[in-house]
């Protein structure tokens, strides 16, 4: 495997985790009947955030790094 296949897959692992915390609150709020927001929501947001930032630099995307 290339060094490029391997960030597309790091890319990937980032953008699942951050998708992942919508998924998260929802069924919590939804269990709850109520919105709310749960740790777990947090740890996912962090971590997606952090790979896709690393993902990001390694692309040189000034436009992605800052959003």
């Amino acid at each position: 495997m290339d060094r490029s296949a391997l960030w597309i897959g790091i890319g990937f692992v980032g953008q699942a985790l951050f998708f992942a915390r919508f998924l998260v609150q929802w069924l919590a709020s939804e269990r709850r009947k109520e919105s709310v927001v749960p740790r777990a929501f947090w740890f996912l947001s962090i971590g997606g955030g952090l790979i896709l930032l690393s993902y990001a630099l390694w692309r040189r995307d000034p436009v992605f790094i800052a959003g």
